[in-house]
């Protein structure tokens, strides 16, 4: 027991406490003891080369491992949600190539319909007849001029020496 002497020898320095309620009805704390407190030797905080290279070992380490850790929950969760997405879409596009099929189905029985009613003989409507063709002429539309320039080596490059930006 060793420790015990030199946590014995060890003496505090009090304070003077404040006046309170009970200094004030004659209960007065005593600070006689007063003692001036012994300072430790100072520790060198330089640590063996050995220990300092564990801890940057352990340092590095570390952080690899957190990094190596969020990678693979980031892989993790892309691999989780990727085919949760796939899925989602696939089902949308299911969904619409369904919707294009009873639209395409709809649209034909819609023209079946109207060319019964054409072929009924009270409709009004007559068969087409090519003499009774209206031909539209093209309209007249600008010519564009397009000048070719032969570049002279005389002329400055297109691109700049230097760089705009950056």
């Amino acid at each position: 027991m060793t420790a015990a002497p030199d946590y014995l020898s060890t003496t505090f320095q009090y304070r003077r406490p404040r006046k309170s309620a009970n200094s004030r009805r004659g209960h007065q704390i005593s600070t006689t003891n007063r003692t001036k407190v012994t300072r430790l030797p100072k520790r060198s905080r330089q640590l063996p080369l050995a220990l300092q290279f564990l801890l940057l070992v352990q340092k590095s380490s570390t952080t690899l491992t957190c990094g190596l850790v969020a990678i693979t929950l980031a892989v993790y969760g892309w691999t989780v949600y990727a085919p949760t997405l796939w899925s989602r879409e696939f089902s949308k596009l299911k969904t619409l190539q369904r919707d294009e099929r009873q639209l395409v189905s709809t649209n034909e029985t819609i023209k079946h319909k109207m060319a019964q009613k054409a072929e009924q003989p009270g409709s009004g409507l007559t068969q087409p007849n090519p003499n009774q063709s209206l031909f539209v002429p093209p309209a007249d539309s600008p010519k564009i001029e397009v000048r070719v320039n032969a570049h002279s080596p005389e002329e400055e490059p297109l691109l700049a020496d230097s760089f705009v930006s950056y």
